[in-house]
């Protein structure tokens, strides 16, 4: 006798990788990816980096309300802990994966601490159980935020290994801090581990306790891969960026980190800048000072243009610093030391080096200071560019020149070598992210300049009136607003009378509409 069950009520996570397994197995390369990514983001077009949605929120929006939703979560745990049974637990786990638990959860741990009759030992138990069994990201979210109500060293192993993924570093973090003695050094520990959105909460709220962790955040601290504004000033400070600086001379790596903390508070953005850092006289005076002495790098050039460009700001910004312990001898002594380290020759060679580099980071800032310098880069850049076709970077920065040559040069290659077919699918509402957008991409990239060369790059511009991303279509319509209709070509003027029937973006197609009337179309 056969019995068959019905796949809806079995539980969620039944036959499903538990997320602690997954991350396990990457071993110290965690990725970004998870087991439910594909049922998470269905429907969505974009998918956030890890941890970028609960980081993003997390800094930006209001605090979370109580609603029914979470007393009925609540209400469930409660139940689970008082008499734990399978079916309670199947639903709280399905309630758990259709709710956004990341932005009510401190609304949701005050409703568990103040519920009547919760029985703690079983939430525990509950809590390990979702951290280390459930198969979707709110459920392990829920139990590591719950691990963290209670003294938590015996499973540290666990928070360490779910904190390792960007996605779980946050509540990772909190559990750790509120229930560890040694939570400062745990974190610690951690910091080291992640790179994006956890590296940033870890930093906010890691404790400058030892001259280790003080080196460390001057040196390593202050660089992630979403915005080193966010971490730029915790750094500086909890650091002592000003008393490591007096110093006659500094190690190297300090004189790194000292550059990335530096051009993040120049750069301003979502956190604390320069004008915010009331070190700021001192910490520039000390930086241009120990460049002038061992800078050798592009990065350390770099970070002494953005100081120069920051002294030469308008007049309006400096007569509120002088009331911040600028001085006018102070300003122009710093611009003055500037001006003489950018016009050492030593900088020619350096530059170029690290344009000529493989290393990503070195040649950014060598191709950044190329252009201050006013070194002609693009044929290095267009012979790298034809040894790897596919890097985004020099899309954006061949189509800089003002050669028409040049840029000739470089769209016939991008004919040559864009798969130009696959991109004209015909006209969509998509937005571009992801990697299978790439090449649409490297056309905008060419497109964002290309009203600049009158009657180059049709065949690039056609494929663009046929691509789904809306941006591609954006900008090829931007493009011949600039162009004389006599440059297009019989086939442009087709594509573009055929697009205003087909276009489905009320937007695009005012554009079109728009364009067509003044060309005369």
């Amino acid at each position: 006798m056969v019995i068959f069950f019905d796949r809806a009520k079995r539980p969620l996570w039944e036959s499903r990788a538990s997320i602690y397994s997954h991350i396990q197995g990457q071993g110290e390369s965690v990725d970004g990816s998870l087991p439910d990514d594909e049922e998470f983001w269905s429907g969505d077009k974009i998918r956030w980096v890890a941890g970028g949605m609960d980081g993003a929120f997390g800094h930006h929006a209001g605090a979370a309300k109580m609603t029914d939703e979470v007393r009925e979560l609540v209400h469930l745990l409660a139940k689970q802990s008082r008499k734990p049974k399978n079916s309670t637990r199947k639903a709280l786990y399905a309630k758990l994966v259709k709710i956004d638990i990341g932005g009510m959860m401190d609304v949701v741990l005050d409703e568990v601490r103040k519920q009547p009759g919760i029985q703690p030992d079983s939430v525990f138990h509950e809590a390990k159980w979702l951290a280390e069994n459930a198969a979707h990201r709110n459920a392990v979210k829920f139990g590591i935020a719950l691990l963290g109500l209670f003294q938590n060293e015996q499973v540290k192993d666990l928070l360490l290994t779910l904190g390792r993924h960007e996605e779980f570093t946050l509540y990772a973090v909190v559990a750790i801090h509120n229930g560890m003695e040694d939570s400062n050094q745990v974190l610690f520990e951690l910091a080291q581990q992640v790179h994006g959105w956890g590296k940033i909460h870890i930093v906010e709220r890691l404790d400058p306790a030892s001259q280790e962790i003080k080196d460390w955040l001057l040196r390593q601290g202050c660089h992630n891969n979403v915005m080193n504004e966010y971490l730029a000033c915790i750094c500086a400070r909890n650091g002592g960026l000003r008393e490591a600086l007096s110093a006659d001379r500094v190690d190297s790596a300090l004189l790194d980190g000292a550059a990335d903390i530096i051009e993040a508070l120049l750069n301003g953005g979502p956190a604390e800048d320069m004008d915010d850092y009331e070190h700021a006289p001192q910490v520039l005076f000390d930086y241009v000072r120990l460049t002038g002495k061992i800078g050798a790098t592009a990065k350390h050039l770099s970070a002494i243009f953005s100081i120069y460009d920051f002294l030469a700001e308008d007049e309006e910004k400096w007569d509120v610093r002088m009331s911040a312990g600028w001085s006018e001898q102070l300003r122009s002594d710093i611009s003055d030391a500037c001006q003489s380290i950018m016009a050492n020759i030593k900088w020619m060679s350096i530059v170029m080096d690290a344009v000529s580099s493989g290393d990503s980071p070195d040649r950014y800032y060598g191709v950044a200071c190329a252009e201050k310098l006013g070194i002609d880069i693009w044929d290095t850049l267009f012979n790298q560019l034809a040894a790897n076709p596919l890097q985004d970077f020099y899309y954006y920065q061949l189509m800089k020149s003002n050669d028409p040559d040049r840029i000739h040069r470089f769209v016939q290659f991008a004919i040559e070598h864009l798969p130009l077919q696959q991109i004209a699918t015909g006209p969509g509402n998509e937005l571009g992210f992801g990697e299978e957008y790439a090449a649409h991409r490297k056309l905008g990239a060419i497109l964002q300049s290309l009203d600049r060369f009158e009657g180059i790059g049709t065949e690039l511009i056609f494929t663009a009136l046929n691509s789904p991303v809306t941006s591609n279509r954006n900008m090829a319509i931007k493009t011949l607003e600039s162009w004389d209709v006599s440059s297009w070509g019989e086939e442009l003027v087709h594509a573009v009378s055929h697009l205003s029937v087909v276009e489905s973006e009320d937007s695009v197609k005012e554009r079109l509409d728009q364009l067509r009337e003044a060309k005369g179309l």
